[in-house]
This record gives structure tokens, sequence and C-alpha cells, in this order.
């Protein structure tokens, strides 16, 4: 794709989970910075469709779910008709996948972009790069070869002007009128890299004792409901609440928007906050601030330690205890917070 895609239709193959879609946010503006007139459109799970609908880059969403067996074939045939139908030129995969590669050679797009690997069907084939790259700078290699395809290589998230106003209501209705908020988030879908739940409840109340004008907003997604209460009930007090399980995407997204900081593992929400503008401390266990730190404009601090163990850790039963994790203090993780909200230990 050179200086004639100008007029070229686009399938990008989302990947499935949060943080790696907004990883994808730097390739879609890089594509229709150098040709706007390229029609872009995404297929993504269900669950992930807002985060691409509220992007300016993207011209039509599709969807396909995750799910596998007899129906998932069936779904799978439909979508092929839908896609023929679109007359796409080209599609990218943005992870190694023969079914999705088929399927787009299936319903005639005649330039398939991918990732050496799983490379049937694929037209275009990219090489990894080694070594600890960034997810995001990974994924631009899939465009290096469009003319002036250049990013900032920084993701952005754009939030509804309707549900920043319903934020603004829900902070008033939990938390105290007029003060200052921090958002933390202890859930994540992977237990490895969950700080432990007591720590937050700690750093929280270290919190509310150095800033008199400050409330704790704990976030979490449905599963996450009990977690959040148990926090909250643990510090007590009017100035820390729990939002789990009442936002969707949309709705986090400008409540992180909101905060003057939040603080979190490495997890989807991380990024979310990132990519919304606001501050963030990321707590790094197994993964690597590398390859999966935050990229957005806000100040991104990052807090890890070395136990000796080679990162990335995908090891799903760690014969340490997670020590990655726990090496992370409360106290050091609040004299982060307290320099970067105004208020530094004497």
């Amino acid at each position: 794709m050179g200086k004639r895609s100008l007029t070229k239709r686009i399938l990008i193959y989302e990947l499935n989970w949060l943080g790696d879609i907004l990883f994808s946010f730097p390739l879609m503006r890089a594509i229709k910075e150098a040709y706007p007139d390229v029609y872009l459109a995404c297929c993504v799970v269900p669950r992930y469709g807002d985060l691409l609908v509220n992007n300016p880059s993207v011209d039509e969403v599709l969807y396909l779910s995750d799910r596998r067996g007899v129906s998932s074939l069936l779904e799978k045939a439909a979508f092929v008709g839908r896609v023929r139908s679109r007359g796409f030129d080209a599609c990218i995969l943005l992870k190694p996948s023969k079914t999705k590669a088929m399927m787009a050679r299936l319903a005639g797009i005649p330039e398939r972009i991918g990732f050496a690997g799983k490379k049937s069907h694929i037209t275009r084939e990219v090489a990894v790069e080694e070594g600890a790259t960034h997810r995001i700078d990974q994924l631009l290699r899939l465009v290096s070869h469009m003319d002036n395809a250049i990013s900032d290589n920084m993701y952005v998230y754009h939030v509804p002007e309707k549900h920043l106003r319903e934020a603004e209501r829900l902070v008033e209705r939990y938390g105290k009128p007029g003060n200052r908020l921090i958002a933390v988030n202890p859930g994540g879908n992977w237990d490895a890299k969950r700080w432990p739940a007591g720590n937050f409840a700690d750093l929280a109340r270290g919190l509310i004792r150095a800033f008199p004008d400050v409330n704790i907003m704990v976030t979490g997604a449905k599963k996450d409901v009990d977690l959040a209460a148990r926090i909250v009930d643990d510090v007590g007090g009017e100035r820390c609440f729990s939002v789990a399980g009442l936002t969707d995407l949309n709705l986090l997204a400008a409540l992180f928007g909101m905060s003057d900081l939040v603080i979190s593992a490495d997890s989807g929400p991380l990024h979310l906050t990132s990519a919304s503008g606001s501050d963030t401390i990321g707590l790094f266990g197994p993964t690597s601030e590398k390859v999966t730190g935050p990229r957005g404009k806000g100040r991104n601090v990052l807090i890890s330690h070395e136990v000796g163990c080679r990162i990335p850790c995908y090891v799903e039963k760690c014969g340490k205890g997670h020590e990655c994790m726990k090496a992370i203090t409360v106290d050091e993780v609040l004299k982060v917070a307290k320099k970067m909200m105004g208020h530094e230990d004497r």
C-alpha cells in the first residue's frame, strides 16, 4: 500500500483485550494521518466495541465473538459474507491467526498483512522485532511500509460528553463534594499481576490522612464488586467509595479522566486511564513496563522491583508466591502518590 492507497478500504482484525486494543490506536491514527480518505473498519469482540465506536480514526465497527464450537463456525461463515459484500482491498491482522487470515481470503480481500508465525493466507509478512519492544511499536511495524505512516506512538481515548456528565453525577452521589479524586483499581484479569487488596486499603488510608481534600474511588468490573467492598469497609469513612460494577467502558474512562491520579497494577484499566489523559502510578510485577507500560499524555510513573526472575514472566503457578508484586510496598507507593499530588514528606 503506497500513495495509491488513498481510496482503499482497509479492515483491521483487532485484538481481544482492553489494553491491547488501546495499543492499536496509534496504528489506526497513523493510517488515517497518512491517507485521510482511507475507509477504515475494525473487527472486534462485542464486549470492547465501545472503544472503537468512539475512535475518530475508525469508520465502521464489525463484531465477531471469540466463542468456539459449531455456532462459532456459523458466525464466521456469516461474517465472511458480510465482509465480502463490503469490498475491502486490504486487511491487517494484529496477531497471527490462520483462521482470520483464511476468512479474509475467503472474503476476497486481496492484500493480507500480518506478523510472521501463522502465516498461511498472508500476502505481506512482517517480522516481529526481537527484544523488549513495546506492543505499540511492534504493531506500528505492520504499517511501516506505507508512505508517510508515522505516529507519535501514544494512545488517546475520546470520551463522549454524555458520559462525562454521568461521571460527574456519580462522583457527586458517592464522594464528598468539592474534593479532589484519586482512583485505585485493585482488579485485573490475571491474578499474578494483582497487588494485595490489603495494600490498597492501607494506601487509601494513608492518602486520606495526607490529603483532607481527597476522595478515594475504588474501581472494578462486576467480578470485583466484593473485592472493592472489602477495601472500602477496611478503610471506613465517607471519603472512600466503590463504583465497581457500576460502570461501562465509557463511564469508567470518564471517571478516570476526572481523577487527579489513578493507581493500578498493569491492566486494561491502567491503560484506559492513561489514554484518557490522567496521571497514573503503574505497579508492575511479572510484566515488563518496556513492553506494556502506559503511553498516555499524562504523567506515568511505574514502580517495580527486580526479584531475580526473568521478566516478562507468564508462569501461572508462581513458586515464589508472586514476590514481584509483594515487593512493592505501601510506603513507596504512598510516597510517589504524595509527590504527584503536590505533597512531599519532609
